[in-house]
């Protein structure tokens, strides 16, 4: 009778155990020590091996020639925990067991001694299933067990286990097995089949499996299903992916902004069936590749071949790091929508729309490189040496005192062209005719800034000049006795003082336009 690659390749030891170290190394040394817990709790994810160990250490303490750990497999105590079909290791789905009923039979159960075995365990997966009603039930019995009990709780969501459970287990987090030995273990698998499979063809089942073994195990098992026992195609269509240089098409339109393409593309990969939601996985992966080439951290790349990966850096040279981020932000956001979209097709279209759009950015590398670019021009027309800060930019203290240098440079070349402009046109101004009415619209302004100051009588032109500062008495004597109007002509005044300023700055603005700078003073003569 045939037997899936997930079961019968399930480990029967903690050597074949597979990505999980530190915890196989830990359990090892409680079993020869004689240090085993009452109570362990194992969490993590799915298919990363937490039922396999627990059913181990079952037999390593049960085992005949035990404890040991390396159980013999022979015995009958190994046998029958192995088939699981002992009386004394007793499997408890937590989610069909949810009730404080039965809790209360397994508290009336654990009382009895093992029937043929040296210690009775309770392993209960998903045992965050249990209701609050049968967790408090079991809280004196975990415990305060019979020496003769052993319990191992597991889970794949700790955080619904309550504290007063976590607290009276043993807590052994189990992590993702690494792509790479998931890889190295179907390529053993495959060799002991006498299976011939591609390497890139494993490599897509192992990334496919998200860290999981028996997933990976089982991917395989549906390829094989399809293709025998000699696979040369390409597995992505037959598992639901998008062929790979569909992606490639598809990234490349969205960098050259090919809307026709890249449009014509999408509508290729949904008649085909794949899974859309697959499919931004994948893009989103494919521009997380790109970002890993972008900054050189090769050994990071998972899912490629040393040619794709060669393919890839011209890919990764056309957009900087802000942009390949900014690409998969897109990508993340459109996946979490996706659950809430009647259609998928238009939210896909519409998140690759994005992708077209996405602006332009410069990568703070080669802005550095742009200024070295410049001290080198400028060593070459000045003669001079700018040292760099370290990281290729120009050092501020050495550039500071020379920069006056460089504008003043750049402002001659400045004044230069628009002569060379003033000299082209027929109608040149006179500049001394701008100077004269410079000058007096100065002297009108200072007049004004005088008398408009609280308390000032005279001006300076009536301090020097007798006649006018009498006629300037006179005019004071007669407003001193018009208080009202005072304010109607301080802001008559103030508006010609605006209106003056106004046309002033109009000047101004000429003179600086025809200089190529800023003023600094103006002299009379």
């Amino acid at each position: 009778m045939y037997q899936v690659l997930a079961r019968k390749y399930r480990p029967k030891i903690f050597d074949e155990i597979i990505g999980q170290d530190s915890i196989i190394q830990t359990l090892k040394n409680a079993v020869v020590n004689d240090r085993v817990s009452h109570a362990y709790i194992f969490t993590g994810t799915r298919g990363v091996g937490k039922t396999s160990i627990a059913r181990i250490l079952a037999k390593s303490i049960n085992c005949f020639e035990g404890p040991t750990i390396n159980p013999c497999g022979a015995c009958p105590a190994c046998i029958q925990i192995q088939n699981g079909n002992s009386v004394d290791v007793l499997e408890i789905d937590g989610a069909s067991n949810t009730g404080v009923d039965s809790i209360r039979d397994l508290k009336e159960n654990i009382l009895y001694l093992p029937q043929s075995l040296r210690f009775k365990i309770y392993i209960i997966d998903e045992v965050h299933m249990l209701s609050n009603s049968a967790f408090n039930a079991l809280l004196k019995t975990l415990e305060e067990p019979p020496p003769h009990a052993k319990f191992i709780l597991a889970t794949t969501e700790i955080h619904k286990v309550p504290e007063t459970i976590l607290s009276r287990c043993q807590r052994f987090n189990f992590k993702r097995i690494p792509t790479g030995i998931i890889l190295n273990k179907l390529k053993e698998i495959a060799h002991i089949e006498e299976i011939s499979v591609s390497g890139e063809n494993l490599a897509v089942i192992a990334s496919l499996a998200d860290g999981s073994l028996r997933d990976s195990l089982s991917i395989f098992d549906t390829a094989i299903s399809y293709f025998g026992k000699d696979i040369k195609e390409d597995v992505s269509p037959v598992l639901g992916l998008t062929t790979k240089p569909l992606v490639f098409k598809l990234v490349g339109s969205a960098f050259k902004k090919d809307y026709e393409g890249g449009i014509k593309t999408i509508r290729e990969i949904y008649e085909s069936g794949a899974d859309l939601r697959q499919f931004m996985k994948q893009t989103a992966l494919f521009i997380r590749n790109l970002l890993v080439i972008k900054l050189n951290y090769k050994s990071l790349e998972y899912d490629l071949t040393e040619e794709e990966i060669n393919a890839l850096i011209p890919f990764a040279k056309q957009k900087s790091a802000d942009e390949l981020l900014d690409m998969m932000d897109i990508i993340i956001n459109a996946d979490a929508k996706y659950q809430r979209i009647s259609s998928p097709l238009l939210m896909l279209e519409l998140t690759f729309f994005k992708l077209f759009g996405i602006p332009g950015k410069k990568d703070v590398r080669e802005l550095i490189g742009k200024i070295d670019e410049i001290a080198t021009i400028i060593k070459a027309e000045t003669g001079k040496t700018y040292e760099t800060d370290g990281t290729g930019g120009i050092n501020r203290a050495d550039i500071s005192g020379k920069t006056d240098e460089i504008y003043e440079t750049d402002n001659r070349s400045k004044l230069i062209e628009k002569n060379e402009q003033l000299e082209s046109t027929d109608s040149s101004l006179d500049h001394k005719k701008i100077f004269e009415h410079f000058t007096k619209m100065d002297e009108k302004l200072d007049e004004l800034d005088k008398l408009s100051k609280p308390g000032a009588k005279y001006s300076r032109l009536e301090n020097e000049n007798p006649e006018i500062k009498s006629e300037a008495e006179n005019k004071n004597f007669k407003n001193n006795a018009r208080q009202n109007e005072d304010s109607a002509n301080d802001n008559s005044l103030k508006k010609i003082n605006i209106n003056i300023k106004k046309e002033s700055y109009g000047i101004i603005e000429n003179i600086r336009e025809i200089f190529g700078g800023d003023i600094e003073r103006i002299e009379k003569n």
